[in-house]
């Protein structure tokens, strides 16, 4: 018997059926599912969605201090994807045989929270965008995380050890140029860095978001690509540098996804691995058979409606 309940013959078998994170309570409630059923401290289940509900604030606008999401890519929607997918992760390298400390998966699992807070302007920033700390804003990240750590009594330990997991997100940083506290929390930060991959590769509206990343690389300076369609083409290539990240340097944590999806689900495939393929096949066709009409073959969610 499988632990989350899914209608298998209502098609196509996708990520957002398990949990669309468009419905923030509804994934809310997975996240703490998932922690209970690698036997997580329930007093640190509690702590995960107090974080969970601040930071989902913070996006709202409504911590203090701070101004709301204002990048339509880097959104809570995405933070909600990338926590699913570092637990998820997690549990099937548990289902693998790895033993893990149970107060490690805690740490993943609010440093996956935190990981993109750094998008999010103090209410005195100078700014018009969130999108101009794009290169920072890892970096501005463990700042907010050790920030809201510190005022909650979280030890230095468990501080350094959430930073250390998000500065691998940064794919700026050479995973040799960082100092980990031990093992374990490389091992962690290979799990939340490939989340921070899949989590958004294998999302369904993947390629209409892209369009938002665009917005954000011209108001952040990032040169890279002179228009949308750049972008996309550019993106093809993305695929396969980043299937090469996962691989060679992130250690291929996501590659027993399937066992998650078997035990939990009793669904014999990796939703993230099909969703990815998906994207990528799709987007080849758009490129191939539309060139220059990219925006009327992405409808999902009625995003490009925003542009």
């Amino acid at each position: 018997m499988s632990d989350f309940t899914v209608d298998k013959s209502v098609l196509p078998l996708q990520l957002a059926r398990l949990g669309d994170s468009r419905n923030v309570e509804e994934c809310r409630s997975i996240i703490a599912h998932l922690l209970e059923l690698m036997e997580i401290d329930q007093a640190e289940i509690v702590k995960v969605l107090d974080i969970f509900d601040d930071v989902h604030s913070l996006y709202s606008g409504e911590f203090p201090g701070y101004k709301s999401c204002d990048t339509e890519y880097h959104d809570f929607r995405h933070v909600i994807d990338v926590t699913l997918a570092s637990l998820r992760i997690s549990d099937a390298l548990m289902l693998d045989g790895e033993k893990f400390s149970l107060h490690n998966i805690f740490l993943v699992t609010i440093a996956a929270i935190f990981h993109d807070t750094g998008y999010i302007p103090e209410k005195d920033d100078p700014v018009e965008n969130g999108a101009v700390y794009t290169s920072t804003h890892v970096r501005r990240s463990m700042v907010f995380a050790e920030k809201y750590m510190s005022e909650k009594g979280y030890s230095a330990e468990d501080i350094e050890k959430t930073t250390e997991i998000i500065l691998l997100t940064d794919l700026s940083v050479k995973l040799a140029d960082i100092e980990f506290f031990d093992a374990e929390t490389e091992r962690f930060a290979k799990i939340l860095a490939s989340a921070d991959l899949i989590g958004q590769m294998a999302d369904r509206i993947y390629l209409e978001k892209l369009l938002f990343l665009y917005r954000e690389f011209q108001t952040g300076n990032i040169p890279f690509y002179s228009s949308e369609e750049d972008l996309l083409e550019k993106t093809i290539g993305f695929f396969k540098i980043m299937e090469d990240r996962l691989t060679k340097i992130l250690d291929g944590v996501n590659d027993k996804l399937i066992l998650h999806f078997r035990k939990r689900y009793d669904i014999d495939e990796d939703l993230y691995r099909k969703g990815m393929n998906n994207n990528l096949a799709y987007l080849i066709k758009i490129l191939d058979e539309h060139p220059g009409h990219h925006r009327e073959f992405l409808r999902r969610d009625n995003m490009v409606k925003k542009l």
